[in-house]
C-alpha cells in the first residue's frame, strides 16, 4: 500500500532520497485522516537520517503530480480501503480518533515520528491528516465546513509544533486549534526534538514564551489570499456575533499553551535536576501539581532522582498554593471542649486561654454580666471564684494578652494552667 506514495515522494526528492520514501511509506497507511502506526518507527528513523528533509507540502505536491500522471482521482485514503496491517491484521483505513493540526512547511519525517511517539505502542491507533484525507486535485467547495466536521468528529485534536512553531503562524491551523480548544479536545506535542518534549531549561522557557506571545490572528497567513478573506469573514460573522470574539478565544488559547508547554518543560527540568530552571518555571506560574504521563508528581520524580533540594522547593511552593483552614472552621468552641472532655485526650485547662467566644447557650449565659473569659474560667475551673460584682465586667479583648487575662480572671488558679503566649511563641507554665 505504501508504494504509490513512496514513488511519488521519490519523484519529489532530489535523487529519490530515503527521507521521502520512508516518510511517505509511513504515511501511506492512513485514513480520513489515519496513519496506522504499524508502518514502524524504523521508517521514520531512516527518514530522519536522510539528506534534505522533506516537508509535508513537498510530499503533497508529489502526490498531486502522481495523481495527475496516473489519472487516479479522490483522496489517498480512498485507495487504501480494504488494506490490512501486516503486523496487527487491523484495517489500515478506518475511523480516526485523533485529528492532527500541523504546518505543511514543517518536516514530514518529524511529523510522522511525533505521531509514532504519541501512539505509545498502539499500532492500530489512527490519526486524521488532511494531506491524505483531501482530494488534492479537487479542493472541497466548503473548506471551512470540512475543517469543522473533521474537528467535530474527532475525539481529540493534536497540535504538532516544531521548534519554530510554524503551525501557529498559519491561519488554517489557528482556526482548527481555536475550534478544538473551544470544544475542550486540544492536546499539544513537540516534533523534531532530540529527546522529545519542549525542553528542560530556562532557555527553553524563554524560547516558548516568545513563540506563544507572537501568536496573532491578524498576522497569521494562508497560502491563498482568498482563504484569508474567507476565514476572517467567517469569524466576524459567527464568533464575534456569538459573543466569543477571536481575541478572547486567542487569549484563552495562549493560556492553555503556556500551561501545557511550560508544564512539560518543568517536568524536563525536574528530571534533569536543574534547580534554577525549576525555580524560574514555578515563578512563571507553572503548577507544582504537574504530573507526567504515568501520574508521577514532580516531588516523586525529584525524590527518585535524588534531588532533595528540588523536592523541597516544589513542596514549599505547593503548600503556598493551598488554603490552610483555621481550627474554628472545623469545630465550634463548645464542641471542641466537649470532645476533649469526652475523649480524655486534652486537658480542658490547656484550651482555656484560646477560647474567645461564649461556650454556653443563651439561657446559660447573660452576656451583660459575664464576659466570655469569665464563663470559660467558671466552666473549666469550677473552684475559681467569679469576680465580684463591684469589679465590673471583663475588659479582655482579642488584642489583649493571654497573660493579662489570666492575671485578672483566673486568680490563684493560674498555676493550674499551661498557657501559650501567641506573642512570644514560647510555652510557659
Amino acid at each position: 500500500p505504501a508504494e504509490p506514495v513512496a514513488a511519488a515522494a521519490r519523484s519529489a526528492a532530489p535523487g529519490g532520497t530515503a527521507a521521502a520514501a520512508a516518510g511517505a511509506a509511513t504515511a501511506a497507511r492512513s485514513n480520513v485522516g489515519t496513519i496506522d502506526v504499524a508502518a514502524g518507527a524504523g521508517e521514520a528513523e531512516a527518514g530522519a537520517e536522510a539528506e534534505g528533509p522533506q516537508t509535508t507540502r513537498s510530499v503533497a505536491q508529489a502526490l498531486k503530480r502522481s495523481a495527475k500522471e496516473t489519472g487516479i482521482e479522490g483522496p489517498l485514503v480512498g485507495r487504501l480501503e480494504g488494506e490490512t496491517s501486516f503486523v496487527t491484521g487491523g484495517d489500515v483505513v478506518g475511523p480516526a480518533e485523533v485529528h492532527v493540526a500541523h504546518a505543511w512547511d514543517g518536516s514530514f519525517a518529524d511529523l510522522t515520528a511525533a505521531l509514532l511517539k504519541d501512539a505509545a505502542g498502539d499500532l492500530d491507533r489512527r490519526y486524521s491528516i488532511d494531506l491524505f484525507s483531501t482530494d488534492l486535485l479537487t479542493p472541497p467547495d466548503d473548506p471551512i465546513g470540512t475543517v469543522q466536521r473533521l474537528v467535530g468528529g474527532a475525539s481529540e485534536v493534536l497540535l504538532v509544533l516544531d521548534e519554530d512553531a510554524l503551525a501557529l503562524r498559519r491561519l488554517w491551523v489557528l482556526f482548527e486549534v481555536l475550534l478544538a480548544h473551544d470544544a475542550g479536545k486540544l492536546r499539544v506535542c513537540r516534533a523534531g526534538a532530540p529527546r522529545g518534549g519542549f525542553g528542560d531549561s530556562e532557555a527553553a522557557l524563554k524560547h516558548w514564551q516568545n513563540q506563544i506571545d507572537a501568536v496573532d490572528w491578524v498576522l497569521a497567513e494562508a497560502t491563498r489570499k482568498s482563504d484569508e478573506k474567507r476565514l476572517r469573514g467567517h469569524t466576524e460573522r459567527t464568533w464575534e456575533l456569538q459573543g466569543k470574539g477571536v481575541e478572547r478565544m486567542l487569549a484563552q488559547l495562549k493560556k492553555f499553551l503556556r500551561r501545557e508547554i511550560y508544564g512539560q518543560i518543568l517536568l524536563g527540568a525536574v528530571r534533569k535536576g536543574d534547580r534554577r530552571a525549576v525555580q524560574a518555571l514555578l515563578d512563571a506560574g507553572v503548577s507544582p501539581e504537574q504530573q507526567d504521563a504515568f501520574g508521577n508528581t514532580l516531588e516523586e520524580i525529584a525524590s527518585s532522582n535524588g534531588k532533595a533540594d528540588i523536592e523541597e522547593l516544589i513542596f514549599l511552593r505547593r503548600m503556598q498554593g493551598l488554603t490552610h483552614s483555621s481550627l474554628s472552621s472545623f469545630f465550634a468552641p463548645k464542641e471542641l471542649l466537649a470532645g476533649a472532655a469526652r475523649e480524655g485526650v486534652v486537658d480542658q485547662a490547656l484550651l482555656a486561654p484560646f477560647m474567645t467566644e461564649p461556650l454556653g447557650d443563651v439561657g446559660e449565659l447573660d452576656e451583660a454580666i459575664y464576659s466570655d473569659e469569665e464563663f470559660v474560667a467558671e466552666r473549666l475551673l469550677p473552684g475559681s471564684a467569679r469576680r465580684s460584682s463591684g469589679g465590673g465586667s471583663s475588659t479582655h479583648t482579642p488584642s489583649s494578652s493571654q497573660h493579662d487575662w489570666h492575671e485578672s480572671s483566673l486568680g490563684s488558679s493560674q498555676s493550674a494552667l499551661h498557657d501559650h503566649n501567641p506573642r512570644s511563641g514560647r510555652l510557659r507554665s
